[in-house]
């Protein structure tokens, strides 16, 4: 069964995303930058849901850190956001460079059949699937003929 890590400091998202997700996703929790560092690296995740963290800039100094680790960079990340209207609240600001490389981004508020559909998503489009044998050699080959043509092009 596939791991998320949840890492959010409000207890009422966390909640929403363990049921929406505990079907059919082993899932686990954490609400610092520092405790999802340390599940990151002993858990090893499938995802990250990384959400609303105090201090401020603490949720994007982990994206920073998962990202700029070789081990962390490829865990896929979704980035649920604060409802805009508190931003200002909650210490947000945009400011130059403070941009995140998530595989998505949504605010709230978040309904949990949208929290599944959006993690199923995710999964969809980052997992490697299988390339056949067959589908490899056909390829092959293909670009074999190709090189063939520009070689007799070139010979003349």
């Amino acid at each position: 069964m596939q791991k998320i890590l949840v890492v959010d400091r409000d207890s009422g998202f966390v909640r929403t995303a363990q049921q929406a997700l505990r079907d059919f996703y082993e899932v686990s929790v954490a609400s610092t930058r520092r405790e999802a560092l340390g599940k990151v690296g002993r858990e090893s995740p499938s995802m990250v849901i990384l959400g609303y963290l105090e201090p401020r800039g603490d949720a994007f100094r982990l994206h920073k850190e998962l990202r700029g680790n070789l081990e962390n960079n490829r865990i896929p990340l979704l980035v649920v956001d604060v409802r805009p209207e508190e931003h200002f609240r909650k210490g947000w600001r945009r400011e130059e460079g403070m941009q995140m490389d998530a595989e998505d981004y949504v605010s709230r508020p978040i309904e949990p059949h949208e929290v599944t559909e959006l993690v199923g998503e995710i999964f969809e489009r980052t997992s490697v699937k299988p390339v056949e044998l067959k589908s490899i050699w056909e390829q092959v080959e293909g670009v074999l003929k190709r090189m063939e043509r520009i070689e007799k092009l070139l010979v003349k």
